[in-house]
């Protein structure tokens, strides 16, 4: 998949003109301390998102394990397969330490769910600019679509959780795994407001990532409006999602912008160059995240008071 990845990403790049990718690129460089600083504002929503969920056993994670769980999943996310997932994962597995490694799981699929219906809402806000802009075409429902797809997928991951009692299934696996799933289905996760002040976070994360696309647009000198802003974030999330399987997401978002840069009045070389810029930052950031989680020492594991479930 890395290869297939590399290979969009350089397809991209060589259909929009490569040297004119590079130029734009370039000039553009300028701002990458600017983009980057607003992913790093991204993050920290995200994690305080999060941290919501977790009501009053947040109290009982430290500051410096909530650091490394946010810049460990962080940098995983940014160069992983399903990189959302990934990140997740790998902060229950650290935040499980402290409250538990069933009470941290749940909190990890909350989020995701939160994660999605956030994504669905500025989706559907870009779909909307798109309509508006551009007119019925393939941009704006691709753009629905994905809002459309994100708010089911959210919604269902949800429901299924509060509903279902998915850790049941476990018990098929081993008896470990059964006594986990009933450790998960009887763990009641976040309350109703702190799912609100979880999607509270997590838009004002949205907005900020809104914010730093009119940024990139304006480092290669094509100040947008704030419809024009919005349509080239949704696609960009589009890319995203497009390109979840491939690690770091190489050409997914690249491909998605050349694709679409005539509707949003740039050239393929701008569209491409807007895309690495952002993406670029990323990896920078996904860098100095993955520095932080070796930097800073992790915490001896807190075992948690036993969770008495009764009787099989």
């Amino acid at each position: 998949m890395g290869v297939l990845g590399a290979g969009v990403l350089a397809l991209a790049v060589w259909g929009a003109g490569a040297q004119a990718v590079l130029t734009g690129l370039g000039e553009s460089l300028h701002a990458v301390p600017v983009v980057a600083a607003l992913e790093g504002l991204f993050l920290c929503f995200s994690v305080l998102a999060l941290r919501a969920l977790y009501g009053e056993d947040a109290a009982r994670v430290s500051f410096r394990q909530w650091l490394r769980a946010g810049a460990l999943g962080y940098a995983l996310g940014a160069v992983l397969p399903l990189g959302r997932a990934a990140a997740e994962a790998a902060r229950a597995v650290l935040l499980g330490r402290s409250v538990g490694g069933a009470r941290a799981a749940v909190a990890a699929v909350q989020i995701q769910g939160v994660t999605l219906l956030a994504n669905a809402l500025l989706s559907m806000l870009a779909a909307g600019a798109a309509l508006t802009l551009l007119g019925i075409g393939a941009i704006s429902a691709l753009i629905f679509a994905n809002a459309v797809a994100a708010a089911v997928l959210g919604a269902g991951i949800l429901v299924v959780r509060q509903r279902a009692r998915p850790g049941r299934f476990l018990g098929g696996l081993s008896k470990r795994g059964r006594a986990f799933g009933l450790q998960f289905d009887a763990i009641a996760g976040a309350s109703r407001n702190n799912l609100l002040l979880s999607s509270l976070w997590e838009l004002a994360a949205r907005a900020v990532i809104v914010v730093q696309c009119g940024v990139a647009l304006s480092a290669i000198h094509h100040p947008s409006s704030a419809g024009t802003t919005l349509v080239a974030r949704g696609m960009l999330t589009l890319g995203s999602a497009l390109g979840d399987f491939i690690p770091a997401q190489l050409g997914g978002t690249e491909a998605t912008l050349v694709l679409g840069a005539s509707a949003l009045g740039l050239t393929a070389a701008s569209a491409a160059a807007l895309a690495l810029l952002i993406h670029g930052s990323q990896l920078a950031l996904a860098l100095v995240c993955a520095l932080v989680t070796f930097a800073v020492p992790a915490e001896r594991r807190v075992v948690p008071p036993v969770l008495e479930l009764g009787p099989p």
